[in-house]
């Protein structure tokens, strides 16, 4: 079964092709305009995965992933932000993001696939976050 990933982004041309990127490599993608409908798919469903643009209007992805680590039932989703304020070397991070990451939206496929991969092996045999 393929993992299921949400990707909230508000910019529909980047949303589109980062979610064509995932497809085409097997995952199962739900699509979100923003944090609030963010939250209304996770009422619904739990995804694998999580990322997220850090700003978007009305709920931004701090929030969002804020959000989900003071949740039970969502907390040790893994969580990545994607932000056009992180510069490729990893500068610019907001220390109070709870995050598995924050990467730059200039990160290649391959680096993100990666990513991708190494945390959702990770998240199925321990926990990712424990909210402290």
């Amino acid at each position: 079964m393929a993992s299921k990933i949400l990707l909230v982004e508000d910019d529909p041309n980047y949303r589109a092709v980062l979610a064509l990127a995932l497809e085409l490599q097997g995952y199962s993608v739900r699509q979100a305009l923003g944090g609030q409908k963010a939250l209304e798919l996770l009422s619904r469903e739990q995804p694998d995965l999580i990322i997220s643009d850090l700003e978007m209007s009305g709920m931004d992805g701090r929030t969002l992933c804020k959000h989900t680590r003071g949740d039970s039932g969502l907390r040790n989703i893994p969580f990545i932000i994607l932000s056009a304020f992180v510069d490729p070397d990893g500068s610019g991070v907001l220390p109070d993001l709870p995050a598995d990451r924050c990467l730059s939206k200039q990160v290649s496929n391959s680096q993100l696939l990666q990513l991708i991969k190494e945390l959702l092996d990770g998240s199925r045999k321990m926990p990712r976050f424990n909210g402290e």
